[in-house]
């Protein structure tokens, strides 16, 4: 979070920063160093940066028993998004930066407003409830992620959502309702006590949404249900699903059970994005080979965890953002070796193939370049 002590007003410096361009690319850009620039930009307002997008924290409001909605203004280096996509938002807490990534809304007038759940023991979510106010700038990256609609929405339409799932969903029913979409909407949105369950009123006013309350952790109300999704809850609760685009956001149980349904109903297309990693399951956890042919040389691992997490608990620092295999950020290059994609189970033997470290989990002897 950057203190909010702007010396230029904010407009002044959003009409300036597209006329930067020329400093990012292109024959002045090799002249221009960008930390030396950001440094000094940064004296004269938060937001005057070469490329980085600081955006203003215009208001803060609870939302549900656990939830967090923060509205903001990102600067003109902020290239938009389409709904759906997830973005880097990183604080600095204790001179220490920490990036967490959100689905946000987009909002008219280019605003955007990002919904934080309190994770039990969350530094980041804990820090962001508790010390976020109206006029903090926070530092948001470009948005990205292919968790979006068509271009053409399609007539019929099934939303699925666990917990902080609602987000890049509700961000898609905003942007229909502003196309005036007349399509069929049905949502199944799943928590464990309706307080927990952010952003109600919002969607009790999109129309014509048959919208579907499913509590696990405590006895349903008039018109909602319990138990957590199943093949036999969807019958009852959506017998025409088959006839759906179907979009799913949840936790990685949440998404594998979903999955699963479709995969064995052979139902059509399902687009998913999970918002917690997978988790290794295998019954074996056996002593292997790791090499990392740029650092550190060849070091003893084993099969039951991430390649991120093993390297990292050897001193390795490799980059990495969502944790969870949507960002790419912790792609790597595979020299040799065997890994399994902890999303799918699916066991990859290519010699030379980039792979997302925090997905990734080895099955035998590996060499990375790393």
């Amino acid at each position: 979070m950057v203190p909010a002590m702007p010396l230029l007003p904010a407009a002044l410096v959003n009409r300036l920063l597209p006329q930067l361009r020329p400093l990012r690319r292109g024959a002045l850009a090799s002249l221009v160093r960008e930390d030396i620039f950001d440094f000094y930009g940064r004296l004269l307002h938060p937001q005057l940066q070469l490329h980085r997008v600081f955006a203003r924290v215009l208001s803060c409001r609870e939302e549900g028993d656990s939830s967090l909605v923060l509205t903001l203004a990102p600067s003109a280096n902020w290239r938009g998004m389409q709904p759906g996509q997830h973005v880097a938002l990183t604080v600095d807490i204790d001179g220490i930066r920490h990036t967490r990534r959100y689905s946000p809304s987009v909002l008219p007038g280019g605003q955007v407003e990002i919904t934080v759940k309190r994770q039990e023991g969350g530094l980041v979510s804990g820090w962001l409830h508790e010390q976020a106010k109206p006029g903090d700038y926070l530092e948001l990256g470009q948005a990205e992620g292919d968790f979006v609609l068509p271009a053409t929405p399609p007539a019929k339409l099934l939303l699925l959502a666990a917990g902080s799932g609602i987000t890049p969903l509700l961000a898609m029913l905003r942007a229909l309702r502003a196309q005036a979409y007349q399509g069929d909407v049905v949502m199944l949105y799943y928590g464990r006590r309706r307080a927990n369950l952010a952003h109600l009123t919002d969607l009790a006013s999109f129309p014509g949404l048959r919208l579907h309350i499913c509590l696990t952790g405590e006895a349903p109300g008039d018109g909602e249900s319990s138990g957590r999704f199943s093949a036999a809850q969807l019958d009852e609760l959506v017998p025409d699903a088959a006839e759906r685009r179907a979009y799913a956001c949840g936790a990685h149980g949440f998404v594998a059970s979903v999955r699963a349904v479709w995969q064995a109903r052979a139902l059509p297309a399902l687009a998913d994005e999970a918002f917690t990693p997978p988790v290794w399951q295998a019954a074996d956890d056996l002593p292997i080979t790791l090499t990392f042919a740029r650092s550190v040389g060849q070091l003893p691992g084993r099969t039951g965890s991430t390649l991120l997490e093993q390297a990292e608990a050897l001193g390795l620092r490799p980059a990495f953002g969502c944790r969870m295999g949507i960002c790419n950020t912790c792609s790597c290059h595979k020299r040799t070796g065997a890994v399994r994609d902890l999303r799918t189970g699916l066991v990859s033997t290519e010699p030379d193939e980039a792979i997302r470290l925090c997905i990734s989990a080895p099955v035998g002897d590996v060499i990375l370049d790393l």
